[in-house]
């Protein structure tokens, strides 16, 4: 019997969905789904009205270096569609330098934008979820697997697992999931300039078992079932969405 995944209904808002990779792709897979979908990015407004027209949700922008104005996202986009159900917090930035040349205000920076901003838009989304909802990050395997040069993205990506079961465990009672997805090498804007070295991208695929690199739509497919009825009995957990990369050691 086949089985469809229906999210008729519900008010969705996805962050960082201004660029090509995660967030676009699970936006318009949400919105095919039947959410309405609000439409989170830093600084590309022509991209986001063009996928919002797709989804027919409103466009936010927000920098979540301003954890005040991350917290602010869910509230705006709760007025513009009488509600949320679902949040997909996937913004996020990535440093690549060597610990030693790391600053203080590098580090900090890293994770207000993925640790910090993920907590206040997820707090806030939850208290105006009515009657249950979902809450999904985007980590990465990289809070698994330590990679030299990712001592900022790692550490705060290793946070936003701690942060999902801490969460989940919380808001269980009001009916509101909240799960991470751990994406491997995803082909995206984030990791377009080391995708161009090849050896980085031979090493890479060397590590996958799965002989490829992942698409944003892998990822987003994770994601919608995280969102939907399907997952009502998921919570405090993280999927990793990598080809069998954490599968292979610790340096991913």
């Amino acid at each position: 019997m086949a089985v469809q995944v229906s999210l008729e209904g519900r008010r969705a808002l996805v962050t960082g969905a201004g660029t090509e990779g995660i967030g676009r792709a699970a936006a318009r897979m949400l919105a095919r789904a039947g959410a309405r979908v609000a439409v989170h990015h830093l600084a590309e407004p022509e991209a986001a009205a063009a996928l919002a027209a797709e989804t027919g949700g409103p466009v936010l922008q927000a920098d979540f270096a301003d954890i005040a104005a991350a917290g602010r996202l869910p509230h705006r986009a709760a007025e513009a569609m009488g509600g949320l159900d679902i949040l997909v917090a996937n913004a996020g930035a990535l440093l690549r330098k060597p610990l030693a040349e790391t600053t203080d205000a590098e580090f900090a920076r890293i994770h207000a934008v993925n640790l910090q901003a993920g907590f206040a838009l997820a707090r806030e989304a939850a208290g105006l979820m009515r009657g249950g909802g979902r809450i999904v990050f985007t980590s990465s395997v990289n809070q698994w697997m330590p990679n030299p040069g990712l001592v900022a993205y790692g550490s705060s990506k290793a946070g936003i697992g701690g942060l999902a079961r801490q969460m989940a465990l919380e808001l269980a009672p009001a009916g509101i999931t909240v799960n991470a997805v751990a994406p491997g090498t995803i082909e995206t804007d984030l990791n377009r300039g080391a995708r161009e070295d090849p050896a980085w991208r031979e090493r890479k695929l060397g590590l996958i078992p799965a002989g490829r690199t992942g698409t944003p739509e892998d990822v987003a497919g994770a994601i919608l079932f995280l969102c939907s009825d399907l997952a009502a009995y998921v919570t405090g957990t993280t999927i990793a969405v990598d080809g069998g990369l954490s599968l292979m050691g610790l340096r991913a």
